[in-house]
């Protein structure tokens, strides 16, 4: 219970100092012609500090929402930690042009490359398995220190797989280039009840639905499952739903948040960690008239005296470039608690231009990330 009191009342500063503690960072220095490096590859737990070295601000955002920075003046930082594998690209919500990613190595898999073995060390429970994939262009043998296990010469590409079935630390080394070296740290297998919640999302649109799931590990077929929601700052409270877990222990349920809300599941043994999910505000962009457009944010609170930014696409750079600043002066209650700000005004623009308003993170908070319209034709 302290745990989760001490997020609550984190969690409305998570965007603005980080999002996570990892085992190591990446640093990435953000100057005036891009990202350095514009490449980085981690280990999934791990997390990459930005710092801005530059004398204009400039803000990190995933080309996929899934996450964002506040906006960075010079010399701050800010640090996220990717949880699983994949590429992710992204690039500076301020100066659309500059564009980088980072390349996460996916849990229980090591990476053999020219440096060494990434990660370097790996933490993993007893009866999982650990997956090594050879990413140079040069053969390479994973060989246990104590003749444990040991694999075939991979080629380039090549995988190799072994299952830990106990505990210990397993010290291994490149058969081919024995400087290279590496240990897998097996803990013990839990036998007390466990319990997972994920989502198939981690950012949603208002109006939308997340799908959750978990697994109920070391329980009783058929528990029952609580997931409690947490909006942040939301006077509206949104119900508790549970749900039975099935002979697998597996159980999934739909839950539509408003804002950003922390959820968090509980049997009678046991609870998940807490599980965050992000919500943008919807925009709408729209004509009246010829002369004129019309925007609407939709969302659980007023944007009123907030603002939008006007973009147009510049089809030769691929990228949106801001036109001007819009400012939302009306506010329509709907149905408890939508509220739609909307604001009207002139598109004094030529013809047949590709439009669309984006709301940057310094209007959508506290409680929204970063969203961007619909497009429509000047």
């Amino acid at each position: 219970m302290r745990r989760l009191l001490l997020l609550l009342l984190i969690v409305p500063t998570l965007v603005v100092a980080a999002s996570g503690v990892a085992a190591s960072s990446m640093s990435v220095s953000i100057t005036n012609t891009g990202f350095r490096p514009s490449s980085v590859t981690v280990a999934a737990g791990d997390n990459v500090t930005w710092t801005n070295n530059d004398a204009q601000r400039h803000q990190i955002v995933a080309n996929t929402g899934s996450f964002s920075s506040p906006v960075l003046a010079a010399k701050q930082s800010w640090s996220h930690t990717f949880r699983s594998g994949g590429t992710f690209a992204y690039h500076d919500g301020l100066h659309p042009a500059l564009k980088a990613s980072v390349t996460v190595v996916p849990q229980r898999t090591v990476w053999i490359m020219n440096a060494g073995f990434l990660p370097s060390t790996i933490v993993i429970r007893a009866g999982q398995a650990v997956r090594w994939v050879n990413k140079t262009s040069a053969n390479q043998q994973v060989i246990a220190d104590d003749a444990s296990f040991a694999s075939p010469v991979l080629p380039r590409g090549g995988s190799f797989s072994h299952t830990f079935a106990s505990a210990g630390t397993f010290g291994y080394r490149d058969g081919l280039q024995p400087t290279l070296k590496g240990n897998v740290v097996v803990q013990a297998a839990p036998a007390a009840e466990t319990l997972t919640l994920t989502s198939n999302r981690t950012v949603v649109t208002y109006g939308g639905s997340v799908r959750l799931s978990g697994t109920v590990t070391n329980g009783t077929a058929g528990e029952k499952v609580t997931v409690t929601p947490h909006p942040q700052g939301l006077k509206t409270t949104q119900s508790a739903q549970t749900v039975t877990a099935g002979s697998d222990g597996s159980f999934t349920l739909q839950v539509q948040p408003l804002i950003h809300t922390v959820y968090v599941a509980a049997t009678a043994k046991s609870a998940s960690d807490p599980l965050a999910v992000n919500v943008r505000p919807r925009l709408r962009l729209g004509h009246v008239g010829r002369t004129r457009g019309v925007v609407a944010v939709t969302a659980a609170r007023s944007f009123r005296h907030k603002s939008v930014l006007l973009q147009v696409f510049r089809p030769r750079t691929g990228v949106w470039v801001d036109l001007r600043r819009v400012r939302l002066t009306v506010a329509i209650p709907r149905t408890t608690p939508t509220v739609t700000t909307k604001a009207v005004f002139r598109l004094r623009v030529r013809h047949g231009l590709r439009l669309r308003v984006r709301m940057p993170l310094s209007q959508t908070l506290p409680g929204y990330v970063s969203a961007a319209s619909n497009a429509i034709r000047s």
